[in-house]
């Protein structure tokens, strides 16, 4: 269990190192100064360092932490490996970037390699977990019962990226991997759910709150879309068919969108921003994911409002494994009390990503087109001031992401400093 722990850690700080460096390139006044060669391949490693690996990382920590360990060493060698190789193609610029939905991909053995390793160490704890996933879907404890599905969806993604392999013809690059990558894709959106659901029931938990036992039934309605999405694969509909198309949207629309608000407005209504610290960690993702779900029925065409809605619900997700990250490291014996700037560090991130997304939405409404390095596409003194926006609060939500992961990271290395290592030594000197 500590070892998914410690690979989450690893992976979002490089997920949020390309992050950063992302947005500088998108920046008024600093674009300029940047490289704008490997400006996709950083974004290839941002979204795939953090918003895959690091995501399924930690829902695999969950799924130790709930169910008892069940995984084998090689299953995170394997994972490990696969995100060294998928780091070394972006950050190196290796191949040809290419920034398709869901898993934008590096056209590169290294990278290509990456991702299977990864995907074999995914489907072998994927399976480890089956048994106890398909025993504990209906289990009172909504917990359980959402991480059960959430282990069911995973096995449904995996088969879905190999029928995605076999199943579409070669093509065009860009067009290819949107095409393999479109059903795979939104299912593992079902999977997310899944994980903010069970991030929200843990923080509730330590902030003293037990949910009613009736709202573990708001877990099944994430089932039916996934399985859906399988069948269309099965009888071999182009993934990027107006048909197929009007199936996702209504996906996010009734799919994943009437459980999760259900779930957010239960929540905040019964415990938000109440039980101290942890009460004021969920209160900040519960708003953060209905302002990004908000966003998300306000999408029309294809600019900067989609990535403002995705970059939101994301956030909201982030804060939620922060706080249980600030826990974990207390129940490791890591540290006993967070100090003062770790307890407003969750509102630091959150004022940053506020600016970040509102910027993107509003320079979206104006037009601005996505996926897009420099500042050249700027015609309006409106835009340019959105971009600054967006600009200045990817810069604080980065500084609040950094106090996060360096105050982990320093809390797990130092020597000699920590409460398991003091625990140790007043062992060893009452023996």
């Amino acid at each position: 269990m500590r070892g998914w722990f410690l690979f989450f850690i690893v992976s979002i700080g490089v997920g949020g190192f390309f992050a950063l460096i992302v947005a500088l390139g998108r920046t008024p006044g600093v674009a300029s100064l940047l490289p704008p060669g490997i400006f996709y391949h950083w974004l290839v490693g941002h979204v795939d360092s953090a918003l895959i690996i690091g995501l399924i990382s930690f829902l695999i920590f969950l799924w130790h932490k709930v169910f008892g360990s069940r995984s084998r060493p090689a299953d995170l060698v394997l994972c490990g490996s696969g995100f060294f190789l998928v780091v070394l193609s972006a950050l190196f610029g290796l191949g040809t970037a290419l920034y398709n939905n869901y898993v934008p991909t590096i056209v590169h053995p290294v990278f290509f390699t990456g991702m299977a390793l990864f995907g074999a160490g995914y489907l072998l704890v994927t399976l480890r977990f089956l048994r106890d996933s398909l025993s504990n879907i209906l289990s009172p404890d909504p917990v359980r019962s959402v991480l059960s599905v959430s282990v069911v969806l995973s096995l449904l993604l995996l088969v879905s990226v190999v029928v995605s392999f076999i199943t579409v013809p070669p093509e065009e690059h860009q067009v290819y991997f949107e095409k393999v990558y479109w059903i795979p894709g939104h299912i593992h959106q079902f999977v997310n759910a899944c994980l903010l659901i069970a991030l929200w029931l843990t923080v509730s938990s330590y902030a003293r709150f037990k949910p009613a036992p009736w709202i573990r039934y708001l877990n099944l309605l994430l089932i039916p879309f996934p399985l859906a999405l399988m069948g269309v694969q099965v009888v071999g509909l182009d993934p990027l068919s107006s048909e197929v198309r009007k199936l996702t949207t209504l996906g996010y629309a009734v799919g994943i969108g009437p459980p999760t608000i259900l779930y957010a407005l239960y929540l905040l209504a019964r415990t938000s921003f109440r039980g101290g610290f942890y009460g004021n960690v969920l209160g900040l993702s519960l708003t953060f994911y209905l302002i990004g779900a908000g966003m998300g029925y306000l999408i029309v065409g294809s600019d900067l409002r989609i990535p403002a809605h995705y970059h939101a619900v994301i956030a909201s997700i982030l804060i939620a494994i922060m706080g249980i990250t600030y826990r974990v490291i207390q129940e490791m014996g890591y540290v006993r009390e967070l100090p003062r700037i770790v307890r407003l560090q969750p509102f630091i991130y959150w004022s940053g990503m506020i600016l970040f997304v509102f910027g993107l939405f509003w320079a979206g409404v104006y037009g601005t087109p996505r996926k897009v390095f420099g500042t050249e596409y700027i015609e309006t003194i409106k835009v340019y001031l959105f971009m600054t926006v967006m600009g200045l609060g990817s810069v604080l939500s980065v500084i609040g992401g950094a106090i996060f992961v360096l105050y982990v990271i320093y809390s797990i290395l130092r020597p000699g400093k920590g409460v398991r290592h003091e625990a140790q030594r007043e062992a060893q000197q009452e023996g």
